[in-house]
């Protein structure tokens, strides 16, 4: 693996898209990212075979729900058509947040860029093909971040949601033979004893590396890896917003 970046050397866009999608939890004013749904709620095949994830982001309306729609698509020969609009509101996102603009976020299960096969009800496993469109001062848009992509270094990551009994393990090196370490509400990660917050550094084969930061000009100290899916494919971890302190 290359040298492990720190905050200020991350590509600018990288870097940019890192802070929009992040704020401090530690303070009521700014926005924090939740999850709609338990483990139990959400549907296994909602979770096999995923990919990445969809961010669409869009204004709040009146009623202080997502405004807007989203155009849906059908694969059509070989490429894709217009297939009617789907309300953000009315889709069923793993996680997001509603501060100022909304953000709702779904597993991928398959990209044929820019068009992406999107899991819009996490509960039902309800699937629909939409388009990445729009840049970052539209009010409306779609944007997609493949698991592996370095655009997720530095992320936070949620080890435990979305995996049974929220029990797992940190492992020493990307292998299910390495020396590992449990990981659960009880048993939380720590440095020097004390708990921190999981970033995500990278990723090998099914493991996506996490570490911790300790100021934004130093690397991230690596702590270990987590599994990525299980031994049925199913996904075991979820970038999420991290604070910034």
């Amino acid at each position: 693996m290359s040298p492990l970046p720190t905050l200020r050397q991350l590509p600018v866009a990288t870097l940019v898209a890192l802070l929009l999608l992040t704020a401090s939890s530690a303070r009521a004013d700014m926005a924090t990212e939740v999850l709609y749904v338990t483990r139990a709620e959400i549907s296994d095949e909602a979770l096999r075979g995923v990919i990445g994830i969809a961010f669409i982001h869009t204004d709040l309306g009146a009623d202080g729900r997502p405004s807007g729609e989203v155009p849906r698509y059908r694969p059509s020969g070989d490429g894709f058509e217009p297939a009617g609009t789907l309300a953000v509101k009315e889709l069923g996102a793993l996680s997001g947040w509603d501060y100022e603009t909304a953000l709702r976020k779904f597993p991928v299960v398959e990209q044929r860029w820019p068009y992406l096969h999107v899991v819009i009800d996490v509960r039902t496993n309800e699937r629909a093909w939409l388009r990445a469109f729009g840049g970052s001062h539209d009010a409306l848009r779609v944007a997609y971040r493949a698991l592996d992509s370095q655009e997720l270094q530095w992320s936070g990551i949620d080890s435990l949601a979305l995996v049974p009994d929220s029990q797992s393990r940190l492992y020493m090196a990307p292998r299910e033979d390495a020396r590992s370490h449990p990981l659960s509400l009880d048993q939380p990660a720590r440095l020097n004893g004390k708990v921190v917050e999981l970033r995500i550094i990278g990723t090998k084969g099914n493991f996506i590396q996490v570490g911790v930061m300790v100021d934004w000009d130093s690397p991230l100290v690596p702590l270990g890896w987590l599994r990525i899916t299980d031994e049925n494919g199913l996904l075991r971890i979820w970038p999420m917003m991290a604070s910034m302190c």
